[in-house]
């Protein structure tokens, strides 16, 4: 009997250890969540004095020579270290384009080319995408965006994915985030993984390309935005080097470059002036918190509001 009662002790001392330890380190991640969020939140401060700060230098252009593209800032906090990258949304490309009819141009023969899904397509061809698959992505992203219920030649409408054995329905709105474009008809990890570093999803269905914070891995966008068979992702890059340090002053001394000149035809001119521009209104702060062993990752969207930057949307731990 006495041993009996002591291995019950023993169970219930045992249990009530364990449970200790496991609210413990319950409270302990809530806590430690609660004040990476703060940490957060002190990091989205100092990006809108940044961004503030550089629209009133220079409300006409934003460029790689300003304070917001200064890179590898990272200080210390109670607990560990916090790094804030700040990167330009005009310097990838906007999915919910393709659902803007606007870009809708009719060559000789009257047939109609939506340009922002050519764009979509030439980049992805220029990733060593197969032409037949990028197509298909291109059309069946463009039906997740449009609001009509019509299917593209390569696309598909809720039939499709209510088909399939987990169905759901497509939004046929602008997207939120990147990751939506997962589950669209054609796309494949490998063809995601290329994509993403060079797609965004803005709100709103607009593309501008701001040629001052295109990088040099960029080159694949500039070289599909130019809409020519004679550009190529190296004369992308050619004319990326040749840029200033502080960029073109306006678009009209982008485009005159005889590299775009000898490229461009008249009937993408008009689309490809429309697009390009040297200033910008969307930016996305990246942050990277270290703390306590652990490591968060944080997403804020700014958009510019004359000058200054107004957050309007935040992500923790951020979607791949």
């Amino acid at each position: 009997m006495v041993l009996l009662i002591l291995s019950v002790m023993v169970i219930v001392a045992t249990n009530m250890t364990m449970r200790y330890n496991s609210e413990f380190l319950r409270t302990a991640n809530f806590v430690n969540g609660i004040q990476g969020k703060w940490y957060h939140k002190s990091s989205d401060s100092l990006v809108r004095r940044v961004l503030h700060q550089d629209f009133d230098d220079d409300p006409n252009s934003v460029n790689l020579s300003q304070y917001w593209a200064t890179q590898g800032r990272t200080f210390e906090v109670d607990g560990g270290l916090i790094s804030t990258h700040v990167y330009d949304d005009y310097s990838c490309f906007n999915l919910n384009s393709l659902g803007n009819h606007g870009y809708d141009y009719s060559d000789e023969t009257g047939t109609k080319t939506n340009m922002a899904r050519e764009v979509f397509v030439r980049l992805m061809v220029y990733m060593q995408i197969q032409l037949g698959d990028a197509e298909a992505v291109a059309d069946a992203v463009t039906d997740m965006v449009d609001t009509d219920a019509g299917i593209s030649r390569n696309g598909a409408e809720d039939s499709y994915y209510m088909s399939l054995p987990y169905p759901f329905v497509i939004p046929n709105t602008r997207l939120f985030n990147v990751s939506e474009i997962r589950v669209a008809k054609g796309m494949t990890p490998s063809i995601y993984r290329r994509l993403k570093p060079f797609v965004c999803a803005l709100p709103n269905n607009e593309l501008h390309i701001n040629v001052n914070t295109l990088t040099e891995e960029k080159a694949p966008l500039l070289a599909a935005l130019l809409l020519s068979d004679y550009m190529t992702v190296e004369s992308a890059l050619e004319i990326i080097n040749s840029r200033d340090r502080e960029g073109w002053t306006t678009v009209s001394n982008f485009l005159n470059q005889e590299l775009i000149t000898s490229t461009t035809t008249v009937r993408t001119k008009g689309f490809i002036s429309s697009v390009v521009t040297v200033n910008s209104n969307y930016f996305r702060a990246e942050t990277v918190l270290e703390y306590n062993g652990l490591i968060r990752r944080f997403f804020s969207y700014f958009v510019k509001n004359n000058k200054e930057a107004i957050l309007y949307k935040r992500e923790y731990g951020g979607a791949e």
